[in-house]
C-alpha cells in the first residue's frame, strides 16, 4: 500500500488526514490552554503531525485494512476507539502468531522515525522543542508489557527488530514516511513545505524517560530545571493526546469535510458560561449587608485589591498571575479567595487540598447559607465523588456520573487526584481543564513537605506559569514557607499578600526540657485535666501511649489516623462536637498526633506540643483559643528533649524529624523562638506571624533550611523514579477484582491491607489478647469497611528479621488457617493489595493454640479500652514508654 492510501484507524481515516488534523488541533489546544508561547505551540504541532507515522508499518496496515473490511460503514462510524489507541490485535483473523514481544508498537516506530526526521538544520526547532516532540511521540501511548523486552529498551534494539521484520528494512519505511509528509504538505498549505532529513539515520542512544528527574541532582536550581522540562512535556503530551482522541472520534467523511472546509476548530468544545460569579456576588453582598463597613470586611477587601494589583501588574509586564495569600486561621481566607475569583472573571474554580479531611471541611463551609448554598459544589476524591447543592448530605447524595466529573461550579479535590493526571495515561487529558480554570491550592504548605508530591506540584505551578497572564492561580496558607515559595517555586515576594489576624487573644510561649536519657517524655507521662488541653505529639504512637497511661486519671479522648475507617469517622465526629465553638465539653483533654494541626475547626485553652517545624508549630497554635474567647493569656508549651537543645539527634523526636528531612528546620525554629521571645511573656498572633516571616529572612537559617529541602527533594526524586513507572498496558484478566485494590505505585506510601487480633488493655496497662479479630474474617465488605492498612516497612520490621511479621505469617498461616503454604513473601504482599487477602499482624489465642505456638513477640494488635478504641499498635513496651 502506498503512503497516500494508508489508514490511521478503524474509522477509515486516511493517515495523512489524521496526522495533519491532530497536529493542527494540538497547536490550537495549546493556545486554548492560554499558552502564548510560540515555541510550545510549534512543538505541539510537530508532535501531533508525527505521532502516528509508525502506522505506515506494513504489519499495522495489513491488520487495520482487514479490520476495516470486517466492519460495514455504519459500524465503522460508531466504532469507539480505546483511550490507548488502536494496536495490532492477535485475536484478529490471520494475526494469531503476532506478538508485541517480537514487534514494536506504532508509537515506538514513530519515535524511531521522528528522531531521524528532526535531524536537519532546515527546521528551526531548538533542542528543547525536539525533546518535547520525541517525548510526546513515544509516550502518547503506553508501552506494552513484555516478558522479554530488552531489545525494546534501546533505539538500536528497536531498529534491529524492524530491519529483521520488514522486507525492505527501516530505510524503505523512512522513504515512505517522506512521501506521506509530502501528501500532508498538500493538505496543510501555509504550514509547509518542510525540508526533512532525507535519509534515515539513528541519532539517539536512549529512549525518552517518562519522567525526567536526575538522581544526581543536589541543588535547587537543578531540580527547577527538571521541573520545567517535565511540565512542558506534560503540556505537549496533553495537547496531542487530547487532539488525537477528538480526531479519532470522527468518521472518515466528517474529518475529510472539516479539513476541506478549514473547520477543524469546530471540533473543540467551547465551554459554556456558568453562574458561578452570580453565586459569589450574592455571597459577598450578604456579608457586606450583615457586617457593613466592618474592619474585618475592609481588611479582606484590601487583601483582594492587592491580589488584583498583582493581576494588573502581570498584564502590564506579560508575566504569570500566580499569587500567595498568607493569613492566620479565622481571617477569612476562603471569602478572600472567592472575591479574588469573582474579580478575575472565574468561570470555574478547581480547589486543591492536601488531604481529604481538608476537602470535607471546605465542602461543609461552602455549602452553608453564608456562602454558596445554590452553587454546585463538587467533591472529587478517591472515596467521594459527589455534587452538592445547599446542605446536601455527602453520604446520602448520589455519586457523580463519570461523564460529569469536574463539571461543578467549584470542584474540591485532593492533590492526589490532580497528580494522577500527570503520571497516568488515561487521565492526562484532564490537565487541559486544569490549565484553563482558576486554581486554588489550599494549605499548600503541606504539599511541599510530601515526598514526590512536592516535585509534581511544582510541575503544575510551572505549567500554569507558562500561561502567563492567564495563569490565575492562588496559593493559600497561614504558614506558606517563604523559602520554598521563593527559592523552589520561584514566586517573587511582590506576589505574596498577607492579611492580619482578627483574633485578639494573647499567647504565653513556654519551653520545657526533659532529660531524655533518664526521663519519660512529659507529653506521655504527665497528667492533664485542669482545663481544655490539647497534647499534640509528632507520632500517633506517642499519642496512644499517653492516652493509655491516663485513661483513668484524665477525662481524655484520643484522635489519630491508626483507626479502622468506622472508628476514625466516629472519633473525628466526637472530637469536633466536643471542642468546636460552643461544643459539648464532654472531654477535657485531647491527645492526638499531627492530624489535628490543620483544617479542624476546634479549640482549647492550653496546648502542649513536641519540637517541630515552624509550619507545624504555628498550625498547632491555630487550635489554641481559636475563637478568641479568653481574657487571659493562653499557655503554649513546647516540650524539648535536652539532647535536642544541643543540636544532637539522639532522641526519638530528633530521629523522627530527621527521617522527615526536617530536623535542621525544626532546630532552627526552636532556637529562633528562644532567642527572640521572652519566655513567659504573652504575644498576639500577629506578633508571632511577624516573627515567622522574619525567620525566613535570616541567611544562616536559610542555609540550614536549604539543606533539609535538598535532602527532601533527593528523596522525592528517588520515590518518583521508583513509583512513577512508565505507563504500561497489560492485557485484562478474565476475572476482575471484586474489591478495591491498593495501587502498586502509590506515592502516599507502600501500604497493605492487614488483619489483627483485638487486644484489651486494662486500667493497670495489662494487655489481654482477645479471641476476636479487628473485623470479621472472610467478609470482604467488613474488610472494606474497616480499611485497616499498615506500611510494608513496619510489616517487614524495618529490615530487621527479628521484627518481621510477614515472615512469621508466611511460616505459620497455612497451619493456623489452612490452605496451601505460600513460599514467597512477595506473593503475600501482592495479594494484600486487596482487602480479601490481608497480612495477619497477629493471631487470636485460640488460633495459636491450635498449633501449640506463641505469638510473635512484636505482634501488632487492634487495641481497645473501656473508654474507646486505641487503634493499631504494638503492645510490648506500653509501660516502658511511661516509666523510662
Amino acid at each position: 500500500m502506498s503512503a497516500n492510501q494508508a489508514y490511521a484507524n478503524t474509522k477509515g481515516q486516511l493517515l495523512s488526514h489524521h496526522l495533519y488534523a491532530v497536529g493542527y488541533l494540538a497547536a490550537k489546544l495549546v493556545e486554548m490552554m492560554g499558552l502564548k508561547k510560540p515555541k510550545l505551540i510549534e512543538a505541539a504541532f510537530y508532535a501531533g503531525l508525527l505521532h502516528d507515522i509508525g502506522k505506515l508499518d506494513q504489519k499495522f496496515q495489513r491488520w487495520i485494512t482487514e479490520k476495516i473490511k470486517s466492519l460495514d460503514e455504519d459500524s465503522r462510524d460508531e466504532f469507539i476507539i480505546s483511550e490507548d489507541g488502536e494496536h495490532i490485535d492477535a485475536s484478529h483473523k490471520g494475526f494469531s502468531a503476532f506478538s508485541f514481544e517480537k514487534h514494536p508498537r506504532h508509537n515506538e516506530i514513530s519515535w524511531l522515525l521522528t528522531q531521524s526526521l528532526l535531524n536537519t538544520d532546515a527546521l528551526t526547532l531548538n533542542d528543547s522543542q525536539k525533546n518535547q516532540i520525541m517525548h510526546t511521540v513515544y509516550w502518547h501511548h503506553t508501552r506494552p508489557f513484555r516478558k522479554e523486552g530488552k531489545l525494546f529498551e534501546q533505539p538500536r534494539g528497536i531498529e534491529k527488530i524492524l530491519n529483521k521484520n520488514l522486507p525492505d528494512g527501516i530505510n524503505a519505511l523512512y522513504q515512505q514516511t517522506l512521501q506521506l509528509l509530502k501528501d500532508i504538505e498538500a493538505i496543510g498549505g501555509q504550514y509547509f513545505p518542510i525540508h526533512w532529513q532525507k535519509n534515515y539515520d539513528l541519532q539517539q542512544i536512549s529512549l525518552p524517560p517518562y519522567k525526567s528527574y536526575d538522581d544526581l541532582a543536589d541543588k535547587l536550581e537543578e531540580y527547577r530545571q527538571d521541573i520545567k522540562i517535565n511540565a512542558h512535556n506534560n503540556l505537549i503530551r496533553t495537547a496531542v493526546i487530547s487532539a488525537d482522541r477528538i480526531i479519532s472520534a470522527q468518521s472518515a467523511e466528517e474529518l475529510a469535510e472539516c479539513i476541506a472546509e478549514n473547520s477543524l476548530d469546530t471540533l473543540i468544545d467551547i465551554e459554556s458560561e456558568t453562574t458561578l460569579k452570580d453565586h459569589i456576588h450574592s455571597c459577598l453582598t450578604q456579608f457586606e449587608r450583615r457586617f457593613p463597613n466592618s474592619q474585618r470586611n475592609l481588611s479582606q477587601s484590601e487583601a483582594v485589591n492587592k491580589l488584583i494589583e498583582i493581576k494588573k501588574r502581570a498584564l502590564f509586564n506579560e508575566e504569570d498571575n500566580i499569587a500567595v495569600l498568607q493569613g492566620p486561621a479565622g481571617c477569612g481566607k476562603t471569602k478572600i479567595a472567592l472575591e479574588w475569583a469573582l474579580k478575575t472573571d472565574a468561570k470555574q474554580i478547581i480547589w486543591i487540598c492536601p488531604r481529604v479531611q481538608v476537602c470535607l471541611g471546605l465542602v461543609h463551609d461552602l455549602t452553608q447559607a453564608d456562602y454558596l448554598p445554590n452553587a454546585q459544589i463538587e467533591l472529587f476524591t478517591g472515596e467521594y465523588k459527589k455534587i452538592l447543592t445547599g446542605n446536601g448530605n455527602i453520604i446520602d447524595s448520589p455519586d457523580t456520573p463519570e461523564d460529569s466529573y469536574f463539571s461543578g461550579d467549584i470542584v474540591i479535590t485532593t492533590i492526589d487526584q490532580i497528580v494522577n493526571n500527570i503520571i497516568s495515561h488515561n487521565k492526562i487529558t484532564s490537565i487541559f481543564n486544569f490549565m484553563k480554570q482558576h486554581i486554588i491550592f489550599d494549605e499548600f504548605h503541606e504539599i511541599m513537605t510530601l515526598p514526590a508530591f512536592n516535585l509534581l506540584f511544582a510541575e503544575l505551578i510551572e505549567a500554569k506559569k507558562a500561561t502567563g497572564t492567564n495563569s490565575d492561580t492562588l496559593l493559600i496558607s497561614a504558614t506558606p514557607n517563604y523559602f520554598f515559595i521563593k527559592e523552589f517555586l520561584g514566586i517573587p515576594e511582590h506576589k505574596m499578600v498577607s492579611i492580619p489576624s482578627f483574633n485578639p487573644s494573647r499567647y504565653q510561649i513556654l519551653f520545657e526540657s526533659y532529660d531524655d536519657a533518664n526521663e519519660a517524655n512529659p507529653l506521655i507521662s504527665r497528667k492533664q485535666d485542669e482545663t481544655e488541653t490539647f497534647v499534640i505529639t509528632n507520632t500517633a504512637k506517642d499519642a496512644q501511649y499517653g492516652f493509655l497511661h491516663h485513661q483513668c486519671d484524665e477525662n481524655n479522648i484520643l484522635l489519630h489516623s491508626k483507626y479502622s475507617k468506622t472508628d476514625k469517622a466516629y472519633w473525628f465526629d466526637e472530637t469536633f462536637k466536643n471542642f468546636k465553638e460552643n461544643g459539648s465539653k464532654k472531654y477535657q483533654t485531647l491527645r492526638s498526633g499531627p492530624i489535628v494541626q490543620a483544617s479542624l475547626n476546634i479549640s482549647c485553652n492550653k496546648m502542649l506540643t513536641e519540637i517541630t517545624t515552624a509550619e507545624n508549630w504555628l498550625q498547632r497554635l491555630g487550635r489554641l483559643d481559636r475563637f478568641g474567647k479568653n481574657n487571659t493569656p493562653n499557655p503554649y508549651i513546647t516540650v524539648i528533649p535536652k539532647s535536642s537543645e544541643n543540636g544532637k539527634q539522639t532522641s526519638q523526636t530528633a530521629k523522627f524529624l530527621n527521617q522527615l528531612h526536617s530536623w535542621r528546620s525544626a532546630y532552627c525554629w526552636l532556637n529562633y523562638l528562644k532567642n527572640n521571645l521572652d519566655e513567659g511573656k504573652d504575644y498576639s498572633l500577629n506578633e508571632l506571624y511577624a516573627l515567622y516571616a522574619s525567620f525566613y529572612q535570616n541567611e544562616k537559617i536559610q542555609s540550614e533550611i536549604e539543606q533539609d529541602i535538598e535532602k527532601l527533594l533527593k528523596h522525592s526524586v528517588s520515590l518518583i523514579n521508583q513509583k512513577v513507572l512508565d505507563p504500561i498496558s497489560i492485557a485484562p484478566k478474565r476475572k476482575q477484582p471484586t474489591a478495591p485494590k491498593i495501587a502498586k505505585n502509590s506515592l502516599r506510601g507502600d501500604n497493605r491491607f492487614v488483619q489483627m487480633a483485638e487486644c484489651f488493655v486494662d486500667e493497670q496497662l495489662n494487655p489481654h489478647i482477645c479471641n476476636e479479630y479487628a473485623y470479621e474474617e472472610d467478609n470482604v465488605e467488613a474488610a472494606i469497611d474497616a480499611s485497616l492498612t499498615e506500611s510494608r516497612e513496619r510489616i517487614e520490621g524495618y529490615g530487621d528479621s527479628g521484627k518481621n511479621l510477614l515472615a512469621f505469617m508466611q511460616q505459620k498461616h497455612h497451619n493456623i488457617k489452612g490452605g496451601k503454604k505460600i513460599y514467597k513473601d512477595f506473593i503475600l504482599l501482592n495479594q494484600a493489595r486487596s482487602p480479601e487477602s490481608p497480612i495477619y499482624l497477629s493471631y487470636t489465642p485460640d488460633d495459636l493454640r491450635a498449633i501449640g505456638g506463641d505469638p510473635h513477640s512484636l505482634a501488632i494488635y487492634y487495641v481497645k479500652t473501656t473508654k474507646q478504641p486505641v487503634g493499631i499498635m504494638n503492645i510490648d513496651n506500653i509501660k516502658s514508654a511511661y516509666e523510662k
